[in-house]
């Protein structure tokens, strides 16, 4: 092989591996700031700030019935 041949197989070898390293490099971010949106560092708790909202608890008219109407 004459020296053109060995330098254009190294040009092409050298661009292959610098495009395979920029795809492996792009590809790993992408799945890092995926993998950091569906887990946050800091969770937020969403059920500290919910508000009591069962109604039964406040209009059961039966809540003071001591004795069962139906013996």
């Amino acid at each position: 092989m004459s020296k053109k041949y060995i330098t254009i197989i190294l040009v092409l070898l050298i661009l292959v591996l610098a495009g395979g390293s920029y795809y492996y490099w792009k590809i790993t971010k992408m799945q890092k700031s995926a993998t950091d949106a569906v887990n946050p560092v800091n969770p937020i708790n969403s059920t500290e700030s919910v508000p009591d909202a069962n109604p039964y608890d406040k209009t059961n008219p039966f809540s003071n019935i001591k004795v069962n109407p139906f013996e």
